[in-house]
């Protein structure tokens, strides 16, 4: 089984939890809370609904444990600060497994409130199973509308929801239900719902972004479900071994919205009904750019409905014939169909081998209609992408391991130039300092500016003789706004043009 970025803290957290720490226990009763957790109070148990109001703010410290000693709401409508460390982390968990606890409500919060924010957290046995109406059965664990929340380097466990009503009973650990959350570098793992094992993105959710998670042996109707007027971006995450008892793993329905996935890896996973990994209806229209979606029964991609899904440079098992159900009516560019040589799929590593067709075949930006679409300047394991700069990204979650970018160039000095070369920068996107590359095949006079979108030269990066060789110069945009930037580099035989992405 590929390793968890969480396991090595949580197995310790998980000893001390079940050890004796030495810390005395405070009781927590049904009200307001807010104010400051402290580790030499902890473990907090829970014995009531709980609610931080409006204006207030809770922090938790790093190693602070939170039981709830029944199924109790812990509602949120102003602000709090779970912000553990790699070491620490902060735990809620239930006393009866069996009861669980109800999940945090992150809903309805005023937009003067400051972002509420879980890092290096650990959620297991949330149960959203009792009570009606959707902001109760919705989310074993956290259960959002807004945009000003942050959850990153957390797991989520064997939370669940269920209700025999399935447009209540979803997201096994987290529903959002609008807004743009962030949801980065986490680990989903034996979480089960009706709909939406690991999560539902639903309604008014607009450009929430799922990025560099890890899903597995999660089980329910779909794993991620994606309806309504939902646009979430997907970037970097890793699906693998999961089962959906219907439909799909990755569920699109309802028309509105649309979704966006690029450098996923797909993998594994499995349906008890006609789905596969991708299971599409109602008209929706994800955009997928630069994933693999490969060994996912009983088919790879599955529409309900004549849909419009486009594809850009990715790796299909079975390639677009091998699309089940209704008519595919989309786009379907640049994509392979082979075999993606990972190191060891038997053993659930899907790093690319040196040999694998992934590498370099993936689209480094890609322009539809009036927007643009990057490959992120990072992989699932924060490697730079592309590897090595100057260089096509990889399709996929994973960044084949060529070299450290800065080594590649001293490496290559060796092998003179033999061409004048302007490289791709990385990162790209990038906030605020990226590095450009460039070669120069025989001694001469080098000019390397940068230029806004309506070419008004930004600043002179490089104007010097060099000899042949390769080289970097280094761009800081401390003070630019987000937008697109051109860079050019002029010598006694050509000129080039690139472009590159300021992200704020």
């Amino acid at each position: 089984m590929y390793q968890s970025k969480l396991v090595r803290y949580f197995l310790v957290l998980l000893m001390g939890f079940i050890g004796t720490h030495g810390y005395a226990q405070t009781d927590i009763s049904e009200g307001e809370v807010s104010g400051t957790w402290s580790l030499v109070n902890s473990p907090y148990s829970i014995n009531g609904e709980i609610t931080i109001p409006n204006d207030s703010t809770l922090i938790i410290e790093p190693g602070v444990q939170i039981v709830f000693t029944g199924n109790y709401k812990f509602k949120v409508q102003g602000r709090l600060l779970a912000i553990g460390t790699e070491q620490d982390s902060i735990f809620f968990t239930a006393q009866d497994n069996e009861a669980g606890w109800h999940g945090i409500k992150v809903r309805n919060i005023s937009s003067s409130n400051d972002s509420t924010i879980f890092e290096h957290c650990i959620f297991q046995y949330g149960k959203a199973n009792t009570s009606s109406g959707i902001e109760n059965r919705a989310g074993g664990a956290i259960s959002t509308n807004i945009n000003m929340l942050r959850i990153s380097h957390c797991l989520f466990q064997n939370n669940m929801t269920f209700s025999t009503n399935i447009l209540e009973s979803a997201g096994g650990a987290i529903a959002i239900g609008g807004g743009g959350p962030i949801i980065e570098d986490s680990e989903f793992r034996e979480n089960e719902s009706v709909y939406g094992a690991a999560m539902v993105i639903n309604g008014s959710s607009t450009d929430p972004l799922i990025r560099n998670n890890h899903f597995h042996d999660n089980n329910g109707h779909g794993l991620l479900n994606i309806g309504g007027g939902a646009s979430p971006i997907l970037i970097n995450n890793l699906i693998e071994h999961n089962h959906s008892t219907v439909h799909g793993i990755l569920h699109f329905a309802d028309a509105g919205g649309r979704a966006v996935l690029i450098n996923n890896t797909i993998v594994n996973n499995t349906c008890s009904g006609q789905g596969g990994a991708i299971f599409v209806n109602h008209g929706k229209t994800p955009l997928f750019i630069n994933n693999i979606i490969v060994g996912n029964s009983p088919a790879q991609v599955r529409l309900e409905t004549a849909s419009g899904l486009d594809f850009y440079n990715c790796l299909i098992e079975g390639g677009e014939s091998g699309f089940s159900g209704a008519s595919f009516t989309g786009t379907y560019q640049d994509c392979l169909d082979s075999d993606p040589l990972f190191i060891d799929e038997a053993n659930d590593d899907y790093h690319l081998s040196d040999s694998s067709p992934c590498i370099s075949a993936a689209a480094d930006s890609i322009q539809l209609g009036l927007k643009w679409y990057y490959a992120p300047s990072m992989d699932f394991e924060d490697n730079p992408r592309p590897n090595p700069a100057g260089s096509v990204p990889d399709i996929g979650a994973f960044e084949n391991e060529l070299g450290d970018p800065a080594t590649h160039v001293d490496e290559d000095s060796n092998q003179l130039p033999q061409t004048c070369e302007l490289m791709q920068n990385y990162p790209n996107p990038f906030n605020p300092e990226t590095i450009i590359p460039f070669q120069v095949n025989q001694t001469g006079r080098i000019v390397l500016k940068v230029f806004d979108v309506l070419g008004r030269e930004i600043q002179t990066l490089v104007d010097d003789t060099f000899q042949q060789g390769h080289y970097q110069a280094s761009f800081q945009a401390d003070n630019l706004p987000t937008g697109i930037y051109f860079y050019s580099m002029n010598s006694q035989t050509k000129s080039e043009v690139r472009k590159m992405m300021l992200v704020r």
